[in-house]
C-alpha cells in the first residue's frame, strides 16, 4: 500500500473511522486496513483492542491521544519514511472529528506524506440523518467551550444561525447547556441523540426547553444534539414574538442591557428596538 516519495518508497497515513458503539459498524475496507499496516496509532489502546479482537485484527497498537502526541508523532513519522503504512484511531467514530488525529495528520501532510480517509461511523453524520430539522444546511459546532465569554458568544452564534447547528456533550454538562440554549434559543426545535448505536440508544424530539427539563438530572452516555436553525430574520420578526422572547427573558430575571444585548446578536434585530421593550416589561414587572 505504500507509494513513491522521492526516490524511496514511503508509507501512508490511513485515518480509520471506527464503530461510534456497535462494534459491527465498521467497513470491509476498514478492517483490511487495520490488519495490513505496520500499526495502529489509538487514542486508547484498550478501546481498540476490544474492536480488533472482535474482528480476527492482530495488528500492534500504540497510544496516540492529546496528552502524549508531541513524543508520539515522531516515531510515527519515522516508520512512514521507513515504507510502513500507519492508521490511526479514535475511540468512536473519526479521528480529526473532536478527536485526536489533527497533529499527526497535518505533521505526516507537512512532510509530504499521503494521508488517505477510510470512511466509517460517524456520530455527526447519523445524528443529522434522523434529525430532520429545518435549516439552511448543517455547521458542526463540536464540544462547546465549558464557561465564560467564549461560550456565551457560541451558544448566541447558534441562536443566530439559520443552519442546523450540532454540538458534542458529555452526559455531566448536557443540563447545563441545554438550559443555555433555551435561554438563548427560546422555543428553537431540537434532536438529542444518546447512546446511537448501542442498546439504550435514545432520541429524543422537542423543543429545548422540554429538553431540558428531560434531561435535567442524572444521564449516561455519549450525546449528539441537534439544533434546528432559526428562521426569523429582522426583517420578518413582528414586534408581538420580539416581545414575547423580551418577557420571557426578563422573567428569567435578565437586565434590560442584557436582553437587547442577546436577542440583538440572535436576530438581527437593533438593540434600541429591543432594549425599550426590556424596559417596559421590566416595569410591569414591578408595578
Amino acid at each position: 500500500m505504500s507509494e513513491e516519495r522521492g526516490s524511496r518508497r514511503s508509507g501512508i497515513l490511513y485515518v480509520v473511522g471506527t464503530p461510534i458503539g456497535n462494534l459491527d459498524d465498521i467497513t470491509i475496507r476498514a478492517i483490511d486496513v487495520l490488519k495490513q499496516v505496520a500499526v495502529i496509532a489509538a487514542e486508547d489502546t484498550r478501546t481498540t483492542a476490544k474492536l480488533l479482537a472482535r474482528h480476527g485484527i492482530a495488528t500492534k497498537c500504540v497510544s496516540f491521544r492529546e496528552q502524549n502526541s508531541a513524543r508520539a508523532i515522531p516515531p510515527l513519522l519515522e516508520q512512514l519514511a521507513e515504507g510502513c503504512d500507519v492508521a490511526v484511531v479514535s475511540d468512536a467514530g473519526t479521528p480529526s472529528i473532536s478527536d485526536p488525529g489533527d497533529a499527526l495528520v497535518a505533521a505526516a501532510a507537512r512532510e509530504g506524506f499521503h494521508v488517505s480517509p477510510i470512511p466509517g461511523a460517524s456520530a455527526l453524520a447519523s445524528a443529522i440523518s434522523v434529525a430532520a430539522l429545518e435549516g439552511d444546511g448543517v455547521r458542526f459546532a463540536g464540544f462547546l467551550p465549558r464557561s465564560g465569554k467564549d461560550r456565551r458568544k457560541r451558544i448566541e452564534a447558534i441562536s443566530a444561525d439559520p443552519s442546523c447547528t450540532v454540538v458534542y456533550e458529555s452526559p455531566r454538562r448536557i443540563g447545563e447547556t441545554l438550559e443555555e440554549l433555551a435561554a438563548t434559543c427560546p422555543g428553537r426545535e431540537a434532536v438529542l441523540c444518546r447512546e446511537l448505536t448501542k442498546i439504550h440508544e435514545e432520541i429524543a424530539r422537542g423543543p429545548l426547553e422540554d429538553l431540558a427539563t428531560r434531561f435535567s438530572g442524572d444521564v449516561k452516555g455519549e450525546i449528539t444534539l441537534v439544533i434546528g436553525g432559526n428562521r426569523e430574520s429582522a426583517g420578518e420578526i413582528d414586534d408581538e414574538r420580539l416581545r414575547a422572547l423580551v418577557e420571557e427573558r426578563v422573567r428569567a430575571g435578565k437586565s434590560a442591557k442584557d436582553v437587547a444585548a442577546a436577542l440583538s446578536a440572535a436576530l438581527g434585530v437593533k438593540k434600541k428596538r429591543i432594549y425599550q421593550m426590556a424596559v417596559e416589561a421590566l416595569g410591569q414587572r414591578d408595578e
